[in-house]
């Protein structure tokens, strides 16, 4: 009886606690109601742009004093949000690191939002060490259509160059040649400081002059139609004048493989000018085995092929940037800003190729590759800031300019009796692009962004039946963003016109509309809710549409496709992320289509030769869930990123004509950096990058998994020596193989890199600083088809 009574007081006091905990949340929900909304922005008044983490104190003043009320953390534009607020006599108190104390006072007798204004904050002469601050700083955060990761100092001790540096990004893939894959697509854009950029203008980058990095898995619409991501690095600001710079090197320690990426910076700035200089180079040698095996059935004549290519591969590029900008007032800059890169792939070796069956022969050449490609490219950008906080122009004109002249020979003794081929290509391509972007606010909620873009391309290569193709593509584009304390919503519409000639066959023009939506919820200040979609579209490189036929033995060719159409990507994804004592960790779940999808189809012809090329082929759907992060357990960081889903194929009618069957399979990705910070500035660093094979339309893919291990030293701030080992104890990578089985034959390839037991690579880096800087206004880099390669 006595137990009885104990659990029924224990009921009570539990319905008792229920009741009190639901009038405290309906007092404070009635509370809440009708208080008004005070929001401001935070400018810094040397550069006019936005103060983001400027901590605001809203104090409720008295006749006697003052206390703190409410307050909050300025965001990425610099705005700030308070609620709810009580009607009284209140004095805002704003403070930010390196910059004076603002205050401004004002009386709240309304339940409408109560606009504070613009509050510009002065430099300070206080001085902090940015290492201090830099290593306490929250990992990542979720922001309207983008996640923000902040570099803290573990990631920057353990970061030879920018590309290593964004190794320790989730979702983000770098491999041996500094390649840049946002979850496993190379169809991103690079930017810096929000204008773009290309894969070796990162390399040239010093680490320790990036802030945060931002990434966009879902592009809004002004990025261009065919892109699947962007990446953007933000650089920390600079000052007013003076010269700085940095020096990086890598110093190989085997002759067998070498991986090299030197660079330098130079930035000289005095009053209204700023001028730069930068390099970087890519410096690759390694040892290539590429394997086939071929066997042949049915209608077709029964053969087993096998050809195994043993080839030393030389990369070799220059890349010399140059720029000057021009302040012309507070609210005008006019830039200038080009570069010049020579470079070569080539690949010289012996190839044998031995056929069983009906007909058994041994074809044993040498493969001799010449390559010579200069790439020239230039811009004139202006900018110009209207009165009104937010609007603003920008005109953006590019000019680039590829020549290439290639030769892959296999040659033969005369007296083997073999065939010999000599493969000659010799593109010219031009781009010209202009674009135009207007930005203004419309109220203290609404924005609106809206530009026209006009990209204009032409390729010819005499030694191609005289192929030439001209492209035009001309966009516009606009988007409103809605913004409110607990929710922001995004919608966009792009419209590209696409004419295509292909001088002598065709000419046709295509419009493509391209829809893209977001909207934001945060559930807590420290939780949001996201969905987005998008719609893209991918035109094949002018080089696929190249119809040369490239023969790599008597057995195989390459063709390319002409009549290539479009690809899209209908992507749709809904992701809680969460902030907590500095981490970040990120849940989404996702669903792309690509329709129209672009893949190699292999057959064999008339000859009973393997004919390669290009084609649509059908549709390809993938659903599933990502888990990504970065976390901070004491001494380590952690940084993972995890996709499992399902992957379906549907083949097109040109598929089901080569009996290609519709697949079905579970694909895991995993990726994740760590990084371990020792005492005196030393850090140690594991990077690992692993997938399971994937189906394209006809062919399965895959790939080994790829590690790195890094130990570093800082002294100073100033000099950064390290030793860096890639793949240690492998000796055999495979960077690339497919598989078929097809109706009448089946197929298999590898790609091997060949590599010493443990690989390891010195590396070095110094920066200088000699008075102030300014930071280097970065403006749109048009991107240029380049040739496409075989080989690592």
């Amino acid at each position: 009886m006595e137990r009885f009574r104990k659990l029924v007081r224990k009921q009570n006091l539990k319905v008792k606690t229920g009741c009190l905990l639901m009038a405290i949340f309906i007092s404070v929900g009635l509370y809440a109601q009708n208080k008004p909304t005070v929001t401001g922005r935070i400018i810094e008044e040397k550069s006019n742009q936005p103060l983001p983490f400027a901590t605001v104190r809203l104090m409720k003043i008295s006749e006697t004093n003052s206390h703190f009320a409410a307050g909050a953390i300025s965001d990425e534009d610099g705005t700030f949000f308070i609620s709810p607020v009580q009607n009284g006599n209140y004095r805002i108190e704003v403070t930010s690191v390196g910059y004076k104390w603002a205050t401004r006072s004002m009386d709240i007798i309304t339940s409408d939002t109560i606009n504070a204004g613009t509050i510009y904050l002065h430099d300070s002469v206080l001085f902090i060490a940015e290492a201090e601050i830099v290593g306490k700083r929250t990992k990542g955060k979720s922001e309207g259509d983008k996640t923000i990761y902040f570099m803290n100092k573990k990631i920057l001790e353990a970061s030879g160059n920018a590309p290593d540096m964004l190794r320790h990004i989730p979702g983000v893939q770098v491999d041996l040649k500094q390649n840049i894959s946002l979850e496993g697509s190379q169809n991103i854009l690079l930017f810096v400081d929000g204008k773009e950029r290309d894969k070796s203008y990162i390399s040239q980058l010093n680490p320790s002059r990036v802030d945060r990095i931002e990434v966009l898995n879902t592009p809004p619409s002004n990025y261009d139609g065919n892109v699947s991501g962007v990446i953007n690095i933000i650089l920390k600001k600079e000052r007013d004048t003076g010269v700085s710079g940095h020096v990086f090197s890598e110093i190989p320690t085997s002759k067998s493989v070498v991986y090299s990426f030197p660079a330098y910076s130079l930035n000289y700035s005095f009053e209204k000018i700023n001028l730069y200089t930068s390099y970087n180079g890519e410096i690759n040698y390694e040892n290539i085995e590429e394997s086939t095996s071929r066997q042949t059935w049915g209608t077709a004549p029964t053969m087993n092929i096998s050809s195994v290519q043993h080839v030393r591969q030389k990369n070799l590029s220059h890349k010399f940037h140059y720029g000057i900008d021009y302040y012309i007032t507070s609210r005008d800059v006019l830039s200038f800003y080009g570069f010049y890169n020579p470079y070569s792939y080539e690949q010289d070796g012996n190839v044998i190729v031995s056929v069983t069956g009906s007909n058994n022969q041994i074809w044993n050449t040498q493969k001799e590759e010449t390559d010579k490609n200069r790439n020239l490219f230039n811009s004139l950008y202006y900018k110009h800031e209207f009165n009104e906080q937010g609007r603003e122009i920008t005109i953006d004109i590019n000019n680039a300019f590829i020549r290439s002249n290639n030769t892959i020979s296999y040659l033969n003794d005369t007296e083997s009796g073999s065939s010999s081929y000599i493969n000659t290509e010799n593109p010219r391509q031009t781009t010209t692009s202009i674009k135009i972007d207007f930005t203004t606010p419309l109220g203290e909620k609404f924005k609106l962004s809206t530009g026209t873009k006009a990209n204009i391309q032409s390729m010819h290569d005499k030694t191609s039946n005289g192929f030439h193709y001209n492209e035009q593509v001309y966009a516009i584009y606009g988007a409103i963003n809605y913004q409110r304390p607990k929710f922001d919503f995004n919608i966009g519409l792009r419209a590209e016109d696409a004419e295509t000639e292909l001088v002598g066959s065709f000419h046709k023009s295509t419009l493509y509309i391209l829809p893209y939506t977001s909207f934001r919820y945060k559930l807590s200040a420290q939780q949001n809710l996201q969905f987005s979609y998008r719609r893209s579209v991918n035109r094949p490189s002018v080089y696929y549409l190249n119809p040369y036929t490239y023969i790599e033995n008597p057995y195989a060719v390459r063709k390319g496709n002409p009549l290539l159409e479009p690809e899209f990507r209908d992507r749709f994804y809904m992701e809680h992320s969460i902030q907590f004592r500095g981490n970040y960790i990120s849940s989404r779940l996702f669903y792309d289509k690509e329709t129209n999808t672009i893949n190699n189809l292999t057959s064999l012809n008339d000859s009973s030769a393997f004919e390669t090329q290009l084609q649509n082929l059908g549709t390809i759907h993938q659903y599933g869930v990502q888990f990504s992060g970065s976390l901070s357990f004491g001494l380590l960081t952690f940084n993972p990123s995890v996709r499992v889903y399902n992957q379906s194929t549907f083949g097109n009618n040109l598929a089901k004509q080569y009996d290609i069957k519709n697949r079905n399979e579970l694909v895991f990705e995993l990726g994740f950096s760590s990084v371990l910070s020792f005492k005196h500035n030393f850090a140690f660093s594991l990077i690992f990058q692993y997938n399971t094979a994937r189906n394209n339309i006809q062919d399965n893919a895959f790939s080994d998994g790829l590690y790195f291990i890094s130990l570093d030293k800082t002294f100073k701030k100033n000099l950064k020596v390290g030793i860096v080992s890639a793949l240690p104890f492998t000796k055999n990578f495979v960077y690339q193989g497919s598989k078929i089985e097809a109706q009448n034959f089946s197929s298999q390839y590898t790609g091997n890199l060949k590599l010493p037991a443990v690989p390891i690579m010195f590396r070095v880096s110094y920066q200088f600083n000699i008075g102030k800087n300014r930071a280097i206004i970065k403006r749109d880099k048009e991107k240029v088809d380049t040739r496409p390669k075989t080989g690592l």
